[in-house]
């Protein structure tokens, strides 16, 4: 069985995260996996693929891609990184804390989620400009408030009720109803059963997932670039990507 550990925020939240990643070290053969938040709603498949490949079980840290980078500059220990965006990928590369300049493994795209029943009749990117609505993005510098930023620019302006610091705590609100609409990634709303409104501006709304892995996690990269991992991720609604 595969174990998880949900990376948390602040100073104190960064020790306890610290401790518990040392923790999850006691077993030299499991490969210490550190995900953007938005692969958790798919850790038993994976988990299923991984074992059944023969590569796992493996030891999950999942949190914000921003997290993830931060607690490797601050020392954590990992064997694979996978962040969201090739931004943020490139950060932690800068700061020496991947093993190789990466590889892309799948994209994602980014959707206009409501809550369920629609309750504020959102029809459109427009209407994230519209006043009255409960609006939710992911923060500026999360991978997908930053596709969000980069998307809406020039489009509409959003006054945003919440700004999440990953779209996972984002599609949890929606799904709540405690937001009317919201801009997630596709996968997130389909696995919540979010109900998602078309809007042409968001077809090329897309980010590729990035990897990088030292010789202890090379077999769970692999599998996450063209593996059992991977067919995992398109049957959730992952894009492929070709690079």
């Amino acid at each position: 069985m595969s174990g998880r550990i949900m990376a948390l925020t602040g100073a104190v939240a960064a020790a306890v995260v610290a401790l518990a990643v040392l923790g999850a070290r006691g077993d030299a053969d499991t490969a210490l996996v550190f995900a953007p938040s938005s692969l958790a709603p798919f850790e038993a498949e994976l988990d299923a693929a991984l074992i059944e490949s023969g590569i796992g079980p493996v030891e999950w840290v999942f949190a914000g891609s921003q997290s993830l980078v931060a607690q490797l500059i601050d020392g954590a220990p990992a064997d694979v990184l996978i962040t969201a965006d090739a931004v943020t990928f490139a950060r932690a590369n800068a700061a020496g804390v991947t093993w190789d300049d990466g590889r892309d493994l799948v994209a994602n795209r980014l959707v206009l989620a409501v809550a369920p029943g629609n309750p504020g009749g959102v029809a459109s990117l427009d209407d994230l400009g519209r006043s009255g609505l409960l609006v939710g993005v992911c923060a500026p510098e999360v991978p997908c408030g930053r596709l969000a930023v980069a998307t809406t620019d020039g489009r509409v302006t959003i006054d945003a009720d919440t700004e999440e610091k990953n779209v996972r705590a984002l599609t949890t609100k929606l799904a709540a109803g405690e937001l009317d609409v919201g801009l997630v990634y596709r996968t997130d709303a389909r696995a919540a059963g979010l109900e998602t409104i078309a809007d042409a501006t968001l077809r090329q709304a897309t980010t590729a997932y990035r990897g990088s892995a030292n010789p202890d996690g090379a077999a769970v990269l692999a599998s996450f670039r063209s593996g059992a991992a991977h067919a995992v991720l398109l049957e959730a609604g992952f894009l492929d990507v070709t690079t």
